[in-house]
């Protein structure tokens, strides 16, 4: 009798310490399965930045229709004080730095990503959804030779020269629900337009 209840015991806690060990573990997103992509999702993520002997950490928030509508919030990591608000639609693309009142807008794919330049949003996208990709380019053309790709289970870390991008996914809400105004993304009227790289 009392060994049976020591088997117990011991199987409960072998069945606990399994659970703690795999929730534990990221979630493996970037497999070498390639997973359709949603009709609209709500990906919450971390972006670790590092240009010269800048490091910094922002929280990303993207809001996504795929193909058709695209919203990326990005705050500070300590302060939690909005970085960036950058929307792409069909017929357009903004986006509001609201940490030093400036505002950039253009028409097409490639849009404007803070510290790395012009990529092509829907390649930029892909990567918030586990998808692995070849290049960030704005055309078909190759991708410079100064980038470089490397993924693991739930993060891809981008090199281009001596900078970096670390892109790690937290969460992928495939039935999350929106308000429309998030399509909408105002200027202020005392921001400055800029069209040229944002330092």
């Amino acid at each position: 009798m009392y060994a049976l209840k020591i088997l117990k015991i011991l199987f409960i806690l072998f069945i606990l310490v399994q659970t703690l060990s795999c929730s534990s573990r990221p979630k493996t997103y970037f497999g070498d399965k390639q997973v359709a992509l949603p009709d609209s999702a709500k990906v919450k993520a971390v972006i670790a930045v590092s240009q010269g002997s800048v490091n910094e950490k922002l929280s990303a928030v993207l809001f996504a229709v795929p193909n058709e509508n695209y919203r990326l919030e990005l705050s500070s990591n300590t302060l939690g004080l909005s970085a960036a608000s950058i929307l792409w639609k069909q017929e357009g693309w903004r986006i509001v730095f609201s940490h030093n009142e400036r505002y950039m807008e253009g028409n097409g794919d490639c849009v404007f990503i803070p510290v790395y330049g012009g990529v092509n949003i829907h390649k930029f996208s892909l990567l918030f959804f586990g998808q692995k990709i070849n290049s960030l380019n704005c055309d078909n053309s190759k991708q410079p030779s100064n980038l470089t790709l490397e993924y693991s289970d739930n993060s891809v870390l981008a090199f281009f020269g001596k900078d970096s991008l670390k892109l790690e996914i937290k969460n992928i809400d495939k039935k999350a629900e929106w308000k429309s105004g998030v399509w909408n993304l105002n200027v202020p009227e005392n921001y400055v337009r800029v069209t040229g790289y944002l330092k």
